[in-house]
């Protein structure tokens, strides 16, 4: 009867560690999202803007800045500047936010495989 109660006892902690490694999840999901939901459409607004402007704006993208320098090369310039800069706020969050979410999501699982 006692090995009954410890496969029930047992079994009610996988359930709970399993809930938990589910919620830890959901978390590490939704934190990615929040932070590359914005990223996405900043980054999608400003390579279709600049291929728009390239396709209806002929005129304004041709206009001088300094020398031949012209708009459309600033705005293609600022599309890689802007890559860049997203590509570093993405390590940065990665490392700072992220990273410690997936150590807490993988925690449960990898706990156990020191003991066999």
């Amino acid at each position: 009867m006692s090995a009954q109660a410890n496969g029930v006892h047992h079994s009610e902690a996988q359930s709970t560690s399993r809930l938990a490694h589910g919620i830890s999840i959901a978390a590490l999901v939704t934190a990615k999202m929040r932070f590359l939901g914005p990223m996405i459409i900043i980054y999608l607004v400003g390579y279709l803007g600049v291929t728009v402007l390239a396709g209806f704006a002929k005129k304004f993208m041709a206009l001088k800045v300094i020398g031949s320098f012209n708009v459309g090369f600033a705005l293609i310039a600022g599309n890689y500047i802007l890559s860049w800069v997203l590509a570093l706020i993405y390590v940065y969050v990665a490392s700072a936010i992220l990273d410690p979410l997936i150590e807490q999501a993988v925690a449960p699982v990898t706990s156990g495989r020191g003991q066999r």
